[in-house]
């Protein structure tokens, strides 16, 4: 058997770099395919397939009459692949790169030559080759309309390949660096979240006139999809098509010098940690805590559900992971509950925001013990421990989600055409869902752990680079489960007549102390039983 060496000899060269770093990302592969993780990627593989299959067929069509159209809905597919590329890793925290230069600064190596070799190696594994499938348009577009411009198109293939990833890695590694403090990484996060929120909100009037677009009515939207950098390869092509053969080979010839540009900022970045320009973040101390009113040894804190309930809600306050969810939360609550209450053409109605906002509040808080990670070995040592700190998570979850919901739930009844007309049904609603909510996030959490990387570690505004199969399966299980446990208060209070349908309130009220109190119970066993097992899931990734 052979081992890596880490002399200063062997790391001198490019081929040991490479070679060896190549080897580090294919062992990180291996360990992160197997089991519900595996699944889930080999069919996130398999509809990126078929969606890259599809836009390939689409850029081969032949119609004449379509020619522009077919330009502008590739460039505009284009486009939208390159944004995902940039808005995934830090929306969903999915990334298919799983090193980082940070990793490698105490090593005695060149950090250009280890930046060449993380690049290179990124491309490695399966997003990078299904792009490559989906940017394959390019040349299948010149082929099948413009032939003579197939030299060009072969060029750009690879070069809007490379934009797409360098874009990506180079933005990703940015922000890492410049958003170290945690305030920088709020605003930076809660930009990008407007971003994608303003996106979300976007899709609705452009799909309602889409086909204004089709029919060759509206021709703007196809024009500035061609002005994208993702998108210049269909450009070069039509430039050529209309014999602006110095526009299609400046196309071309930008998009190679962007890409060179990208390489270069990336060589800059990893060049960056070993120069010892990025500072390390840091957290509050102990005595800012109690400082800003946090010591937890007086009062109702002092008793050990208050103390959990207290540093469960300084940690919501505090801890980067979290608060990066209650963006999340925020955010889905203007677009949910605000949305279609001030545009028309979202095709749903604000009544379902609240709803869906309790659902996705489950969802962010369905891993509480993978943030504290390694700091829950005192429940290892101390199963009895276990109870309180349950039911101390399950009280702090509620404390902290109730706002977002009654908000929603509020500005749906204030602003739009409801009033107070079957109100009982919101409410019933509501407290049904936050009660078995609160049960499902603690026994999910114990059921279904993962890791949770450090927020100083990487940028990203969700936390699931380490999720497993089982944490997916039962967040996506809670859906039938929320059915079922409101559907009583739902028939109550819109089958009965004013005022007995408010009947439906105390209803929810006991479903949910129901559902809370069965998956704490869930979670309390599981905790005091294999709680080694659980600290085991939260530090090994």
């Amino acid at each position: 058997m052979t081992t890596t060496s880490f002399s200063p000899t062997h790391w001198n060269t490019s081929d040991s770099v490479w070679r060896t770093v190549l080897r580090m990302r294919m062992t990180l592969y291996k360990r992160q395919f197997t089991g519900g993780r595996a699944v889930i990627k080999v069919i996130a593989a398999l509809f990126g397939v078929l969606g890259a299959a599809l836009l390939c067929l689409q850029a081969s069509g032949t119609s004449a009459s379509s020619s522009e159209l077919v330009s502008g809905t590739t460039s505009l597919a284009l486009s939208a692949i390159g944004v995902m590329w940039i808005l995934m890793p830090i929306m969903s925290g999915l990334s298919d790169d799983n090193l980082h230069p940070r990793q490698f600064q105490l090593l005695p190596l060149e950090p250009v030559r280890l930046a060449r070799a993380l690049f290179s190696t990124s491309l490695v594994g399966m997003t990078v080759p299904i792009t490559a499938l989906a940017a394959a348009a390019i040349p299948i577009y010149a082929a099948t309309h413009h032939p003579a411009a197939l030299p060009l198109a072969i060029i750009a293939w690879p070069a809007t390949v490379l934009l797409i990833v360098g874009t990506s890695r180079v933005a990703m590694l940015a922000m890492s660096q410049l958003l170290r403090s945690r305030r920088s990484r709020e605003l930076g996060l809660l930009a990008f979240g407007t971003f994608f929120g303003g996106l979300y909100l976007l899709q609705f009037p452009l799909q309602s006139r889409l086909g204004t677009v089709v029919d060759g009515d509206v021709t703007w939207p196809l024009t500035v999809a061609h002005s994208i950098p993702f998108a210049w390869g269909i450009t070069s092509v039509d430039a050529a098509a209309g014999d602006a053969w110095l526009l299609a080979a400046g196309a071309v010839l930008a998009l190679v010098l962007v890409d060179l540009a990208l390489l270069w900022s990336w060589q800059r970045l990893v060049v960056r940690y070993f120069n010892g320009k990025v500072a390390e973040s840091a957290g509050a101390t102990s005595v800012q805590l109690k400082n800003q009113g946090r010591d937890i040894r007086t009062g109702w804190r002092a008793s050990r559900l208050g103390t959990v309930i207290s540093r469960e809600l300084s940690l919501w306050h505090g801890d980067m992971r979290r608060r990066t969810q209650l963006l999340s939360v925020a955010i889905m609550t203007l677009v949910s509950g605000f949305g279609p209450l001030i545009s028309s053409s979202i095709p749903f109605s604000a009544a379902w925001g609240a709803w869906f906002l309790i659902y996705l509040a489950m969802a962010a808080g369905s891993n509480l013990y993978g943030f504290d990670g390694a700091s829950i070995w005192h429940l290892v040592m101390i199963p009895e421990a276990a109870a309180a700190d349950v039911r101390g998570r399950q009280i702090a979850w509620a404390i902290v989600m109730t706002p977002f919901v009654v908000v929603a739930t509020a500005a749906v009844r204030i602003f739009g055409d409801l009033g107070t007309d079957r109100l009982a049904v919101p409410i019933a609603v509501g407290i049904s869902m936050m009660g078995v909510g609160a049960g499902l996030v603690v026994a999910i959490s114990a059921k279904a752990p993962y890791p949770v990387p450090e927020m100083k570690k990487t940028f990203s505004f969700n936390t699931r680079g380490s999720f497993n199969g089982s944490s997916f399966g039962l967040i996506i299980l809670a859906i039938v489960i929320f059915a079922a446990t409101t559907a009583p208060g739902v028939l109550l209070g819109a089958l009965l007549p004013n005022p007995v349908n408010y009947f439906a309130i105390p209803v929810a009220v006991a479903i949910g102390a129901l559902g809370a109190w069965i998956g704490g119970r869930v979670a309390i066993t599981r905790m005091q039983r294999e709680p080694d097992r659980i600290l085991f899931a939260v530090t090994t990734t």
